[in-house]
């Protein structure tokens, strides 16, 4: 196994320079931010146990997992006019970033400090809506800088409150807004702060208006090793939504309705609230645009989750504990002016990767949209939908031999083959009752 923080790379010297780290404008879920460092690769803060998980994860699931790209220090930096940023370094020591060709750290548009680190600006940013900002000013509120036109709304059931954002879905602000806040009040005390994110493949790069489920699998999710008082939080959680009775419940959605070009966003909290009919009611809801139920989605969906539940019934002693699982598609279908000029704007170094994922794997499950002739959307229908499904999350992941992990548990995870059937099922069920709301 590669020694923590030093995986092999394919990348030439210089490639990882000092890079300003931005929110992931899609994250729906999770409760620590995920940044964007270019086009194809977030990073997260580094959890020794899920690293470790990520650089041993068993031959059949690297599929339905996000590549591990290594490990950055990243920094938290505060210019003369009281911006707060974070900065992304080259680990110390050697420790190499794992690249997929023609890629590089994203460049930084924002003004900062002349005393700043000199920030990579040989590569331009060049997905559709972009360039976007967010900074921290020292009295705790969030500047978003953007040119998108993607906008964001949400209804928190917790607070009651009815968020609206542009260019950033607002569970993801409140994310970094709580990593920026954190890594202040470290630096703070301590004088200088360096903190370890891992790197991992941006697995809705794919999609140009990312519709994202995220999903809380199985019926436990407390790991073996929580202190008490957090176990019987996370068992009451389990007992008071669907996870007790269907071993899933949603922990964030985002939905792109082509009908009035807007996302619509569920946080943790609507998911905690959901009847067994609600979460049926909100599968439907992911699959509308606001115009039509994607119906067309379906058969890739359960494909994947068909496969990927061959796979987890094949890992002996494996429990996925607080994992989550993704389930994406693209929101625009091919046979629009906003599709097909989206497409135009996606980065050459994404339309490469899509047709070598095409020529390398045989039984890639999605076909990507930019990859179609500028008249190919009278065919969209013979194409393959844009759909895929990733396991994250791993902090809380054990089995036989890892880690020196105490309790062994025996077969697989049943708490998380219960969920992908039940989704299976939902799933087909909306095919056979489109009539649903």
């Amino acid at each position: 196994m590669p020694e923590a923080g030093a995986v092999m790379m394919d990348t030439e010297p210089g490639d990882c320079e000092p890079v300003q780290l931005q929110p992931f404008i899609h994250q729906v879920g999770g409760h620590t931010s995920m940044l964007r460092f270019n086009d194809d690769t977030l990073c997260k803060p580094l959890i020794a146990r899920e690293q470790v998980f990520y650089q041993a994860i068993p031959c059949g699931l690297k599929q339905f997992t996000p590549q591990y790209r290594g490990v950055i220090e990243v920094q938290l930096h505060e210019d003369s006019e009281g911006y707060i940023t974070l900065i992304g370094y080259p680990p110390e020591g050697g420790g190499k970033v794992n690249f997929p060709r023609n890629t590089s750290p994203v460049s930084s548009e924002s003004d900062t400090d002349t005393a700043s680190p000199v920030l990579n600006t040989k590569h331009k940013h060049d997905r559709p809506g972009d360039p976007y900002s967010v900074r921290l000013l020292r009295s705790g509120s969030l500047e978003v800088s953007t040119q998108t036109e993607k906008v964001f709304h949400m209804n928190d059931p917790k607070s009651g409150k009815h968020d609206k954002t542009e260019g950033i879905n607002p569970w993801s602000l409140k994310c970094h807004k709580r990593q920026l806040s954190k890594m202040r009040r470290i630096t703070q005390g301590a004088g200088s702060f360096t903190s370890k994110f891992i790197l991992l493949e941006n697995v809705a790069a794919q999609c140009d208006y990312p519709c994202i489920l995220d999903l809380k699998m199985g019926t436990r999710q407390h790991g073996d090793d929580v202190p008490e008082a957090k176990k019987q939080s996370h068992i009451r959680k389990c007992e008071q939504s669907t996870s007790s009775v269907l071993g899933v419940r949603i922990c964030g959605m985002q939905v792109y309705q082509a009908s009035t070009q807007k996302y619509i966003c569920h946080n943790k909290y609507y998911g905690r609230s959901l009847s067994v009919e609600g979460f049926k009611q909100a599968l439907c809801q992911f699959l509308n645009n606001g115009n039509q139920l994607r119906t067309e989605l379906v058969h890739e969906i359960v494909k994947r989750l068909q496969e990927l539940h061959q796979n987890v019934t094949e890992q002996d002693t494996f429990r996925f504990y607080s994992s989550s699982l993704l389930i994406m598609y693209d929101g625009v279908m091919g046979n629009g002016n906003t599709a097909s000029s989206s497409r135009q704007g996606r980065s050459q170094s994404a339309r490469e990767r899509d047709l070598e994922h095409e020529d390398s794997d045989s039984n890639a499950s999605s076909v990507s949209e930019g990859d179609k002739p500028s008249n190919s959307h009278f065919l969209c229908d013979r194409r393959v939908p844009n759909v895929d499904v990733k396991m994250i999350d791993f902090a809380h992941s054990t089995h036989s031999g890892f880690q020196g992990d105490k309790t062994v548990h025996k077969g697989p995870d049943q708490g998380y083959l219960l969920g992908l059937a039940s989704l299976i099922k939902l799933f087909n069920e909306i095919v056979d009752r489109p009539h649903l709301p």
